[in-house]
């Protein structure tokens, strides 16, 4: 299909329209086809958008010319789409997730430390009280024991793994304790994670549709994609996306002001 290549609106939406139709024909991604439609129906609300896509990467499409230029039109469009993931809504459940996070793994830490401590404990008491232990758990007892219902452990490793029990009595071998707390010294100088779509000013900030959309849109151009490296959206082009895309009601609407402090704001606190 050739698309109109003397004006930027009509070329950006019929570029869109194209791609909903092969999605609806291959029956995928129909989370997107809201978005896409929002976009069809409303794209004299995008004028601005679409011009600066055109007047930065031409009327380039997909099925003509080569990569990487040829691509540049196609994937921002298809990062304004997908970009309704940037909402309030899923950026507190992120925040959720991330707070989840710090709390398993400071309880990962003290659990395991108490579980080693506990283990060593019981080691000791062992072999000064006099008692004696039915059965003794080694290392390679704790794999087999782990894994006894892995069929490929029990055919390609276990043998080997008791082979080397064998050979090597338990001086050579690290004890329960010493495993268990391996998990509390990895956990502890773990770093938090880093969430694929959200930076971090995102993630640690109060929730704001404006602000936290325009930080994740626009950190997807400083990422290493295939997404032109750098590129901004006029802050009155990104409000137009923003209107559009969460479909915000008229006393909500985004505007180039809001989103220039935005911008201002953290592109200040980043060269700190």
């Amino acid at each position: 299909m050739t698309l109109p290549k003397n004006n930027p609106q009509a070329f950006c939406k019929a570029f869109i329209s194209r791609e909903l139709r092969k999605n609806k024909a291959s029956n995928i991604w129909m989370t997107r086809w809201p978005i896409m439609e929002r976009l069809i129906e409303r794209a004299d609300e995008l004028t601005i958008v679409f011009e600066e896509i055109v007047e930065k990467f031409g009327y380039s499409d997909t099925e003509e010319g080569y990569p990487p230029d040829n691509g540049y039109v196609w994937l921002i469009l298809e990062l304004i789409w997908t970009s309704s993931g940037f909402c309030k809504t899923e950026v507190t459940n992120a925040r959720a997730d991330f707070r989840e996070f710090q709390r398993l793994q400071e309880e990962l830490v003290a659990l395991s430390t108490k579980l080693a401590n506990s283990i060593r404990k019981q080691s000791e008491l062992y072999e000064s009280s006099g008692f004696i232990r039915h059965e003794y758990q080694s290392v390679s007892d704790m794999i087999e024991l782990g894994c006894e219902n892995n069929g490929l452990y029990q055919l390609h490793l276990s043998p080997k793994l008791k082979s080397l029990r064998y050979q090597y009595d338990s001086k050579y071998w690290p004890s329960r304790a010493d495993i268990v707390q391996a998990i509390a010294d990895f956990e502890d100088c773990q770093p938090l994670p880093k969430h694929q779509e959200y930076p971090d000013a995102v993630i640690n900030g109060r929730a704001s549709d404006i602000k936290d959309f325009v930080l994740a849109f626009d950190s997807k151009f400083d990422e290493t994609n295939s997404l032109p490296n750098g590129f901004r959206f006029t802050n009155k082009a990104m409000s137009e996306i923003i209107n559009v895309v969460l479909d915000l009601p008229p006393d909500k609407l985004a505007s180039a002001d809001a989103i220039k402090t935005v911008r201002n704001r953290y592109n200040a606190e980043s060269c700190v």
